[in-house]
């Protein structure tokens, strides 16, 4: 196994959720991290009290800011190692009824910033290799009303990270972690805007622990071989939702429902 000892990872969407414990998880273990979020309050109470952190404001919309997150790096630690792909946001709704704006910044933040992120680290993993996490979803393997906009663009995700692994240097890794529901805000965030530090604990989803990704993460970034894994693990046999037969039964059996499961994923998300 590797050591995480002194090595530098960029954590995106690091101010909450699977980001936060996953920044806090690797400093821990000896990690220097940079963390990004847009919230500087939450960003500075997720590095209180966890030395080898730097918080860093920034929208991974923005090619401003995604350039001057990466130079802050290597600025301060002269390097960048690896990289955690995990800033993304959530709508619910059938296509059909999310507005211009929402399916313009879906796909910015869930693709675009993650292709970009990536682009300008790669150079810095070239020489030394290194690791790219990417934080998908099993989403991506099994598309299911009201998510089908952000099921693909996690697909997308899936798909650049398989290219990725067949065109950069030698000892560069690309791991891709699909985590089934986790109890974090995601939901909460689509629905009602981004909670305040003392209104996120209440506000959390039902679903696995985001602990289980920190653990996962550490595992991809310790190991010697590039990854591709759902969270929890057993959550993998979604992958067979791309098969043929087992594809045809979801059609049949959702397309019915996709208006009453789109109704009640939101009012869901609006009484957390």
């Amino acid at each position: 196994m590797r050591s995480l000892h002194d090595r530098v990872v960029l954590v995106t969407g690091g101010s909450a959720g699977i980001g936060r414990v996953t920044a806090r998880r690797l400093a821990a273990r000896g990690a220097r991290v940079v963390i990004c979020g847009r919230d500087r309050d939450r960003l500075d109470a997720a590095v209180a009290g966890a030395p080898g952190m730097l918080p860093v404001r920034c929208d991974v919309t923005d090619a401003d800011d995604r350039e001057r997150l990466v130079r802050t790096a290597v600025e301060r630690w002269g390097r960048v190692d690896a990289v955690v792909n995990n800033a993304g946001r959530g709508a619910v709704g059938r296509l059909v009824d999310l507005d211009a704006a929402t399916v313009a910044d879906l796909v910015a933040v869930n693709f675009t910033a993650v292709a970009e992120v990536t682009r300008l680290v790669l150079p810095h993993l070239a020489d030394r290799g290194g690791d790219v996490v990417m934080i998908s979803s099993v989403g991506a393997w099994a598309p299911v009303p009201p998510l089908s906009l952000y099921s693909a663009t996690k697909a997308g995700v899936n798909g650049l990270s398989a290219a990725l692994r067949r065109e950069v240097p030698r000892g560069v890794r690309v791991h891709v972690l699909c985590p089934a529901p986790m109890r974090t805000e995601w939901l909460a965030r689509d629905q009602q805007g981004r909670p305040s530090e003392t209104e996120a604990p209440g506000k959390v989803s039902f679903g696995a622990a985001p602990e289980r990704v920190a653990a996962a993460v550490e595992r991809c970034l310790t190991g010697r071989w590039s990854r591709t894994a759902a969270v929890p693990r057993w959550w993998g046999v979604t992958r067979l939702a791309a098969v043929p037969p087992v594809s045809r039964v979801l059609d049949a059996v959702l397309t019915p429902v996709a208006p009453s499961l789109a109704r009640a994923v939101a009012g869901y998300g609006k009484r957390l």
